[in-house]
């Protein structure tokens, strides 16, 4: 079992963006969990790491290396999975800000793939956001490296048994995902088993020379055209087994230039949870101001909170909850001489002591603001809240004194 730990200096990492031009690729066996955590993720800035998936079951089997070019094994695919129904965007289609999305039988999706169907058909879709691990959880066909596996938005999901942010993409070359940055303000990785994808990356509020006059931002994007905003962005051409990196609130759009198929997880931790607490405030202010003249409405607050889950896909309690669960388990390690994490990968990891109390020292931070918070009246998970924050500070200071 591995330990995720950090420095106990909890020195502040800051990054200038102007002096890197592109981003920075590291060898799995050149970086530690310490250095990734100071270099990159505290820091919101992102990397490639190489070599992550040499030794998963799907960079292994699922890909026919016996021929050239190397492709797809669809049989083996066909005899291991379930004919499960998936999800797929049509990359021919716009459907408001995204793609059009329909749903296949795996089996035929294969089948487009393996050229069985009409090759216009084949190049428009992608099977994205496949939730595959859940779907099939005996199978492990990969393991979450251990830089991303402080990972409290699944760990909470995972052990509440209800859903996960752990996909995996299979599209064929020429399918793209659209100009975007990642659900809730998380951060992602996603890993290449098969194929080559080509990313344009934005710094944070680069974005913003990209607004029309009614600030929408673009569906997609070309370098002619981040080249004449004068945006400031980067190009990264990710390979088969490289683990990328994406920071919190960093404009993307990826191509597959060659068939390709990678595994991707959304998380948050303690390095970008206030970034999603200030999204979230945000997104209910977007709410508010829609709603505005029903404000003398009955049970006005839990009506924008509804409004808030719709739109953001988290609420108020969503997260207070998040937060009061994470801080539970981390107690408990302080309390003990460790705990395996309950989430993915079961029993693979657990995090060191240092790593817990930061964790804590973030949630009784953001949990002091969601009281601050005058946007709604007081609720059970308010009410929770409250009383965490006094058990977080007393448990802090009793470990404390105990180092």
């Amino acid at each position: 079992m591995d330990t995720i730990e950090i420095a106990s200096s909890g020195t502040e990492t800051t990054q200038n963006y102007e002096d890197r031009n592109g981003i920075e690729r590291v060898a799995l066996q050149d970086l530690s969990y310490g250095e990734f955590f100071e270099r990159y993720m505290r820091p919101n800035r992102a990397v490639i790491i190489t070599s992550v998936a040499d030794g998963w079951d799907c960079f292994k089997r699922w890909i026919d290396r016996s021929v050239h070019p190397h492709r797809l094994d669809v049989q083996f695919l066909r005899g291991k999975l379930p004919n499960l129904t998936v999800p797929v965007a049509d990359c021919g289609k716009q459907q408001y800000n995204a793609h059009e999305k329909t749903e296949m039988k795996l089996f035929d999706f294969l089948d487009c793939w393996d050229g069985q169907r009409n090759a216009e058909v084949r190049s428009r879709y992608y099977l994205k956001d496949w939730h595959l691990r859940s779907a099939v959880p005996e199978y492990e066909f990969y393991k979450t490296p251990p830089f991303f596996a402080s990972d409290w938005l699944n760990e909470y999901l995972l052990d509440r048994g209800t859903d996960d942010y752990r996909f995996v993409y299979m599209g064929p070359a020429g399918t793209w995902t659209a100009f975007h940055a990642d659900v809730f303000g998380s951060f992602s990785w996603s890993v290449n088993i098969f194929g080559e994808k080509l990313w344009y990356l934005l710094v944070p509020g680069e974005e913003a020379k990209l607004r029309d006059g009614l600030q929408n931002l673009p569906f997609r994007v070309t370098e002619d055209e981040l080249q004449n905003a004068g945006v400031r962005y980067c190009t990264v051409n990710q390979r088969p087994g490289e683990a990328i990196f994406v920071p919190t609130g960093w404009y993307h759009q990826v191509l597959n230039v060659e068939d390709a198929i990678s595994v991707n997880h959304n998380w948050f931790n303690a390095c970008n949870v206030a970034a999603v607490w200030r999204n979230l405030r945000a997104a209910l202010q977007d709410v508010l101001r829609e709603i505005d003249d029903c404000r003398d409405m009955e049970n006005f607050d839990e009506h924008s909170q509804l409004m808030l889950k719709a739109s953001f896909g988290m609420d108020y309690a969503d997260f207070v909850d998040i937060l009061c669960y994470i801080c539970d388990k981390r107690m408990a390690l302080l309390a003990a001489e460790g705990e395996s994490r309950k989430g993915d990968p079961p029993a693979e990891y657990t995090l060191g002591r240092n790593h817990a109390a930061f964790d804590l020292v973030t949630i009784e931070t953001l949990l002091s603001a969601v009281l601050e918070s005058r946007a709604f009246s007081s609720t059970p998970a308010v009410e929770e809240s409250a009383s965490t924050t006094g058990v977080i500070a007393k448990s802090l200071q009793l470990w404390c004194r105990g180092k």
